[in-house]
């Protein structure tokens, strides 16, 4: 079993704990207003930052996740003017894809069982039903581009996927700063997409 439910500021301690050590030696500073997020000038009167952050939408039932976000901005910038931006996720090789692919589906094999007022919803050709299968999927794949959420439920989970942020990071920013990003797909089936999804193809 994976123990109790880990809330996002456990999680967000082993991010911190798991990253803050290497960006510190980097010359990272926190992120104002983040729970996990750093920043630091990036060359070329530029400024680099990144960051996790929790879903919006939290059950403790079923888990949480976090998203990483990388973007550049021109020096003395604070978030007025955005150079470029990309998903934490589309910065990985496939490889690294993979690699989460498998943390992934330990994770979702020892998730606690599916609640039964979800069951219903689990089953529906929906959104949220495409969306709750997918968090108890034993072998997950992810594809270059694929904007991926960390999924997780207890603290052993959310470790786990810091140390796999923590391992890839300096290599993903590497690539963002030398414009090495997959373009972003959805691979939500296209019956369930909303409109204003197709604009990611």
């Amino acid at each position: 079993m994976n123990g109790s439910y880990a809330t996002a500021g456990a999680a967000y301690r082993e991010l911190r704990s798991a990253i803050g050590p290497w960006a510190r030696a980097q010359g990272y500073r926190r992120w104002p207003g983040t729970q996990a997020g750093w920043h630091r000038p990036g060359g070329n009167a530029e400024h680099l930052w990144f960051k996790f952050e929790s879903q919006s939408m939290v059950n403790p039932d079923i888990g949480n996740s976090h998203h990483g976000l990388v973007q550049l901005e021109p020096a003395g910038a604070r978030g007025s003017a955005i150079l470029r931006q990309s998903a934490f996720s589309c910065c990985l090789v496939q490889a690294e894809l993979d690699q989460l692919a498998r943390i992934q589906g330990t994770i979702n094999r020892r998730r606690p069982r599916l609640p039964g007022y979800l069951r219903k919803d689990a089953t529906a050709d929906s959104m949220l039903g495409h969306y709750l299968r997918s968090l108890y999927d034993p072998a997950p794949e992810f594809r270059l581009g694929q904007i991926v959420s960390l999924e997780y439920h207890g603290l052993d989970d959310a470790r786990e996927l810091a140390a796999f942020v923590a391992g890839v990071l300096p290599r993903a920013l590497e690539r963002f700063l030398e414009g090495h990003v997959a373009q972003p797909v959805d691979t939500t089936p296209a019956h369930l997409r909303p409109d204003w999804l197709s604009t990611l193809d």
